[in-house]
């Protein structure tokens, strides 16, 4: 019998614990777990060391006034000047290595669309032009890495999966789109549509939003199931990442780009013909992309259930 189960409610439970990062992704991992036991759904942990970075200090200054900022950076330092102020939606490899102060375009809100393996700092838009009116631009972060052991969740057939599913449920900010979103249509799938399970693997990834791999420091919870499951994703039909989804209408995506962007894995080129994106509206996300304003409002039950329908579409072909 299918169980009851609430996709708001859930995406509410996995809220409280954002940012979903180091100690906060590890509550976010027991949530999870509580309710699939809660449910009496059987599941595996896939452990795995890993490192985010954590601030200690980020600090804004423009002619000696404070401007609110976060760090976006993996090692800290001082920024002096303002000769290098980059939008965040500029792909994050062309100043992987150099200082800077980022912004995002699109969102009003301190959006932490980049990491850097240099000192940064990122500001809201609005913010914006204080930094460009100032003589004198100054900023500081200090970032130490925290160790821990990321917990990949697998619910299903983990033996000869048809498809294998991946949502990630850590995050940078408040994270609802990005990714509860995601996590709440797999645990609809787990629970709504049990028969699934019989052939299909899905896997709760952690450590999705950092890490400190280089140059692709996100995705590392992928690729550590990729490493230790290679054989399992080599043989299956579908590898499916579902990622910012429930927020307007959803579609999959299958460019190379956006697999890039979305579950970057060390075989994706091997695989590219069977690797199915499933997102919402992307430029809706852009303005609240990594911020506080990517919260419940962005999100819709409605919306929710037909990316799960359009999932379930996808998984029958090869079900059954």
């Amino acid at each position: 019998m299918n169980q009851e189960f609430d996709p708001i409610g859930f995406i509410e439970g996995l809220l409280q614990f954002s940012p979903r990062l180091g100690l906060s992704e590890r509550k976010a991992a027991e949530f999870i777990i509580s309710v699939l036991k809660g449910n009496n759904v059987a599941f595996t942990v896939q452990e795995f060391e890993t490192s985010v970075p954590v601030a200690r200090k980020a600090r804004l200054e423009a002619d000696g006034k404070r401007i609110d900022c976060l760090n976006s950076s993996f090692t800290g330092g001082v920024i002096d000047g303002k000769n290098s102020i980059v939008s965040s939606l500029t792909p994050s490899r062309l100043f992987l290595e150099y200082p800077n102060i980022n912004f995002n375009p699109e969102c009003p809100a301190i959006s932490l669309g980049n990491f850097y393996f240099a000192p940064s700092v990122a500001l809201s838009k609005t913010d914006l032009p204080k930094i460009l009116r100032a003589k004198k631009v100054k900023a500081e972060t200090v970032v130490e890495p925290y160790n821990y052991s990321a917990w990949n969740i697998l619910v299903g057939n983990a033996e000869n999966p048809n498809s294998i599913i991946f949502a990630h449920y850590d995050s940078l900010a408040t994270g609802a789109c990005d990714n509860a979103s995601g996590a709440s249509i797999l645990m609809h799938m787990v629970l709504k549509q049990p028969e699934f399970l019989k052939k299909n693997l899905f896997v709760f990834a952690a450590n999705e939003e950092l890490s400190y791999d280089k140059p692709t420091y996100w995705g590392h919870g992928f690729r550590a199931f990729e490493e230790a499951n290679l054989s399992l994703m080599a043989s299956s039909k579908r590898l499916i990442a579902v990622d910012c989804a429930g927020n307007g209408k959803n579609n999959f995506e299958s460019s190379e780009r956006m697999v890039y962007l979305a579950f970057p894995i060390k075989r994706s080129g091997e695989w590219m013909e069977k690797i199915l994106v499933l997102c919402g509206d992307l430029k809706k996300e852009d303005k609240v992309y990594h911020s506080k304003l990517d919260s419940l409002k962005q999100l819709n039950k409605k919306s929710l259930m037909e990316a799960a329908n359009l999932l379930a579409k996808e998984l029958f072909k090869f079900s059954f």
